[in-house]
């Protein structure tokens, strides 16, 4: 499996990338470890665990998102603006979107994208995490749910079926899917309490809470809660493997709800599944950093990026370039201050200042993007869609977004790919624990 690096989402994440490393980083880490050390147990459960309790099928699409950070940082803003819209209507509008059909996915659960978008640098450290150890960060969640389960905390509920089988070598599986397959729970819980005592006391569990607003912002204190149903019925395409430590993928639902990017069948004993591949030409001008990684795949995303080679079927990207100078120009006239890593004033740029609608449109797609002008649903309003399209009843949750006027999605994403590039460590949030970027 395969890559990684950050993003920026509104002006005080713009701010945190370009501050340097708190002073704390020495002290954390005093060992200068190579780009390509491994991180260890420690270190992964700690960064696996506001995910390790999602259903498998969309555990599996977040791993695969987070090799792609800056189309999530994408993807974040565009659900911020896009209220209205969630399950599998969501993926189907953002399908003229320039993004990975594993980010497109997840346009599905807008709590998923709010708090991937609140969190770049972690969003960053987990792509980069499953590239470089894909086995170690599936055997992390495995330890994450056996621990969660004997805390008392994971179990089968109306919203989801917990399953145990055994797995290889002597091991015992823990598998977690939607009750109803056509209707999606994203989970929310405090690491800080549904993993029982945390054994390691220097890397207590990264914490990302729910927005203000949010119904799980006052309410959850232990245990774990469930906000309102998301149909999804082909959105819902990946897949854990757990035996052979890889993510599938369900080619059927993948190419129900991809038109513009159908994949060919699976072999006749494949049982319509395919294993998950990265693809480097999607990543952008995002960096790997482990240098084993980067020796698999950055020549591809060098072909990918704009004025590379272009490859066969691939739309040209100097389009969606210029959306970046023009957001990085935005954001030099609003704070006087350049994002780190990106030179505004470039030659024949002077004249650019607007930030335009993103993303290359494919005619092929049949999708539909954003819409100028569309209503701002309110939250009841909101909760009831979702209500009748789920058709299942679910408490009511207030979703708030930390992204809500931060602009374009695209120019959000080349905001990234900029910024992000120049930041290599960052903080986790949490007892003062920290996490390195640079570290694979």
């Amino acid at each position: 499996m395969r890559a990684r690096s950050g993003l920026l989402a509104g002006l005080w994440v713009l701010c945190l990338i370009a501050a340097p490393p708190p002073a704390a980083w020495a002290q954390a880490a005093p060992a200068a470890q190579a780009p390509s050390a491994k991180l260890d147990r420690a270190q992964l459960d700690q960064m696996l665990a506001p995910i390790a309790l999602y259903p498998d099928a969309l555990l599996s699409q977040i791993l695969m998102a987070a090799t792609y950070p800056a189309d999530v940082a994408a993807a974040a803003a565009w659900s911020a603006q896009h209220t209205s819209l969630s399950g599998d209507a969501a993926v189907k509008a953002v399908q003229d979107q320039g993004w990975d059909p594993s980010v497109k996915s997840l346009a599905a659960f807008p709590s998923v994208l709010d708090m991937m978008g609140r969190q770049p640098q972690w969003v960053a450290s987990v792509g980069d995490a499953f590239l470089a150890q894909p086995d170690d960060v599936m055997n992390a969640a495995q330890r994450l749910r056996a621990q969660a389960k004997q805390a008392g905390t994971l179990k089968s509920t109306p919203q989801q079926t917990v399953s145990t089988q055994s797995g290889p070598g002597n091991t015992t599986v823990i598998s977690i899917a939607p009750a109803n397959p056509q209707v999606v729970y994203v989970p929310s819980y405090n690491p800080t309490v549904v993993y029982g005592a945390w054994p390691y006391p220097a890397y207590p569990p990264a914490y990302y809470p729910p927005p203000p607003g949010s119904v799980f912002a006052t309410a959850l204190v232990s245990g774990i809660g469930f906000g309102l149903g998301v149909a999804a019925v082909n959105s819902l395409w990946g897949g854990m493997n757990w035996g052979h430590y890889d993510v599938d993928i369900n080619v059927n639902r993948y190419n129900n709800i991809n038109p513009g990017h159908r994949m060919p069948p699976p072999p006749p004993n494949a049982n319509g599944r395919a294993a998950w591949q990265h693809n480097p030409a999607n990543r952008g001008n995002v960096p790997y950093r482990n240098p084993e990684v980067a020796q698999r795949f950055d020549a591809a995303r060098q072909a990918g990026r704009p004025g590379g080679a272009t490859p066969a079927g691939r739309p040209a990207m100097q389009g969606r370039d210029a959306e970046r100078e023009r957001a990085a120009q935005a954001f030099q006239n609003r704070t006087g201050q350049s994002i780190p890593g990106h030179a505004v004033q470039r030659p024949g740029r002077a004249g650019e200042a607007g930030m335009g609608q993103g993303g290359q449109a494919r005619a092929h797609d049949g999708g539909f993007g954003p819409r100028a002008g569309q209503a701002q649903l309110s939250p009841e309003q909101r909760q009831r869609m979702d209500q009748r399209n789920a058709q299942h009843h679910a408490e009511t949750m207030n979703r708030s977004s930390a992204f809500r006027g931060a602009g374009n999605g695209e120019a959000m994403r080349g905001q990234l790919e900029r910024g992000g590039a120049a930041q290599s460590s960052f903080h986790m949030q949490r007892g003062g624990a920290h996490l390195g970027r640079g570290r694979r």
